[in-house]
């Protein structure tokens, strides 16, 4: 007889414990699921990707610096730039227009109804669907900072100055040029 009820007490701690590790099983599974849609974390900054203003930033920068030291007088050159914004998207639209009219013969009743809707296009992409991009332009030059071999130079300086503004199409006030240390 205490040989049954051993048993049974045995039956029922394997029982009790066989529903605490299910359950243990089904916690641990959640949080699994939970945690594969937290987004991935980056492991350093450096090892992101440049992103297109600053590359168009720099790219404009070497060239100038280039076009600098190619002029009479000017020799080596640091260029910085500032610019306004972050230049602006124009996306392709699809337009519909319809027009309306109705009147009455017998009586001066008449109308007219109009309507117009706007859609962007979308394109199936490499990273799902997307608006169709119809024009990107560059954010605008505030400002250029000129540092050059040539800056102590005020006959130097005028023809950099005005060479700078002829390319980038901004007015000379916003152009600095100074000597280089």
């Amino acid at each position: 007889m205490i040989k049954k009820i051993f048993e049974r007490l045995r039956a029922q701690g394997k029982e009790k414990q066989r529903g605490r590790v299910l359950f243990l099983l089904g916690i641990g599974g959640m949080l699994l699921i939970f945690l594969s849609e937290l987004p991935a974390f980056e492991t350093q900054a450096d090892d992101l990707p440049q992103t297109d203003l600053d590359s168009y930033v720099q790219r404009l920068e070497a060239r100038l610096a280039e076009t600098v030291a190619a002029g009479q007088g000017g020799g080596k050159a640091k260029i910085m730039l500032t610019l306004e914004g972050d230049g602006e998207t124009v996306y392709a639209a699809e337009e519909k227009t319809s027009h309306s009219e109705t009147s009455a013969q017998e009586s001066a009743n008449s109308s007219q109804q109009s309507s117009y809707e706007n859609e962007f296009v979308i394109v199936d992409g490499g990273s799902g669907r997307q608006a169709l991009v119809e024009t990107a332009l560059e954010p605008e030059i505030r400002g250029v900072a000129i540092v050059c071999e040539g800056g102590d130079d005020i006959a130097v300086v005028k023809r950099i100055t005005e060479l700078v503004s002829v390319v980038l199409g901004i007015p000379t006030s916003r152009i600095c040029v100074t000597k280089m240390t």
